[in-house]
């Protein structure tokens, strides 16, 4: 099952700050990507990465319910026709 992070998208002047909301996920597994027409924040979630309060998760025997969807996820944001890529940069926070 895929599911989409949340984003925001903010704007001062002439530059943009795009904030993806990407809880579970490790550093090595966010891909970011730019081209002429958008921004592209791809990858992917595993459980190997959720953790369960209280106990490891080798000792998860079973879900009672689960609501925290794993698995692929991608946002992408279309850029102005005049963007210059060479100023583009990401940070992990």
């Amino acid at each position: 099952m895929e599911w989409c992070p949340r984003m925001d998208v903010a704007e001062s002047g002439r530059t943009y700050v795009i904030t993806v909301e990407i809880p579970g996920v490790s550093v090595k597994d966010i891909r970011v990507e730019i081209d002429e027409k958008k921004l592209t924040v791809a990858g992917k979630r595993s459980t190997q990465y959720l953790k369960v309060a209280g106990c490891a998760n080798e000792t998860t025997s079973a879900y009672l319910r689960r609501e925290i969807v794993q698995g692929p996820y991608e946002v992408v944001w279309p850029l102005p026709a005049n963007v210059n890529k060479e100023c583009v940069s990401a940070e992990f926070v």
